[in-house]
């Protein structure tokens, strides 16, 4: 039973879009992963993120792909891209956003060695991070892994701390960074194209967007929340460091939805739950829905206080922002603590 199930069930509640969006995944990753059996590069890796790697996908989903590269240079890839984007639309026919960011190649060297500094553009450390906390591979899963323990360890153990600690603050700070680059987009965006189509990233930026940024919070602070006897044991700092590597990259299997449930489950008070995922229900449950999330995509700013879609998932928005504050703040038995030592100065 799943984290998510296990506090369904302990509140009582019916999460009926949550389900729904994680059973839509399964099916749309399985048919992904048979339209492109016939892809083969051991150095390469077709992954998706987006709602497919939260494991969130509805029947308006887009499929946020690229092609990770894990080896040298070869004009191979660009035709292996064109094949790869032919089978996925044939699966998924909705666009990759028009930033660029998906459906092309990425190297492996960008991720690793371009983490921040003048160098890491906000292309660069997009792709990382959701790589990071919102990835799963279509085809060729070790390539994947095997870049995230790259990145990881440039993270955790090429950045000593100067004395052993559970919290990685390299790998910390660039989480918090990712989620200010994220506000700055949105209202980048609202000006660039005139607000069209703002109204469904509001709506994400106030869901989806900010579980992403908790979960991977949550994932830097794994030394802490999720440590093993074995890691405790330890007795160089080389092999603590190397390990800490390791629980990290664990999580980064999991969907953020599971990995918010896992924490939520230590809580005692279980209004936190309800708020959290009943609102986050809500959310699934318009995004679900063409009707609704066509509405989103066209409501006009100007329509915002009077719009009822708009408006009923912006309500939603409320209860869910407050759970997650009572989770970080005050509900659970460690947070309060991590975030108060890690998370301001």
């Amino acid at each position: 039973m799943t984290a998510i199930e296990t506090l369904e069930r302990r509140v009582g509640a019916n999460w009926a879009s949550i389900r729904a969006a994680r059973a839509k995944t399964e099916e749309i990753v399985a048919q992904l992963g048979a339209a492109l059996a016939g892809i083969h590069d051991s150095n390469c890796s077709v992954v998706v993120t987006g709602s497919l790697g939260r494991a969130e996908a509805t029947g308006g989903s887009d499929a946020d792909w690229v092609l990770l590269v894990d080896g040298p240079a070869d004009p191979e890839h660009a035709l292996l891209v064109r094949k790869i984007a032919d089978h996925v639309s044939k699966v998924v026919s909705k666009d990759v956003g028009r930033t660029g960011t998906f459906g092309d190649i990425v190297a492996s060297h960008e991720l690793v060695h371009y983490i921040a500094g003048t160098r890491d553009s906000n292309e660069n450390l997009t792709r990382r991070i959701l790589l990071l906390l919102e990835s799963r591979a279509l085809t060729n899963a070790d390539v994947r892994e095997r870049i995230i323990r790259k990145i990881l360890a440039r993270y955790v153990i090429y950045d000593p701390p100067i004395r052993r600690g559970p919290v990685p603050l390299f790998l910390f700070n660039d989480i918090v960074r990712y989620w200010r680059t994220i506000a700055s987009d949105y209202a980048s965006k609202m000006w660039e194209r005139s607000r069209e189509g703002w109204g469904i990233r509001n709506i994400k930026l106030r869901f989806s967007r900010k579980l992403l940024y908790l979960g991977g919070l949550l994932t830097a602070l794994s030394g802490e929340l999720f440590a093993t006897h074995e890691l405790n044991r330890t007795e160089s700092d080389e092999e603590y460091l190397h390990g800490l590597a390791e629980l990290i990259r664990k999580q980064t299997d999991e969907a953020p939805l599971e990995l918010v449930a896992r924490v939520a489950l230590e809580c005692e008070d279980d209004s936190v739950a309800t708020d959290i995922f009943g609102s986050y229900d809500r959310f699934l449950e318009v995004l679900s829905d063409p009707v609704g999330r066509k509405h989103l995509d066209e409501v006009k700013f100007d329509d915002a206080l009077v719009d009822p879609t708009y408006g009923s998932l912006r309500e939603a928005s409320h209860p869910f922002r407050r759970g997650v504050e009572r989770l970080c703040f005050d509900a659970h038995p460690t947070l309060p603590k991590l975030f108060r030592n890690y998370g301001v100065f």
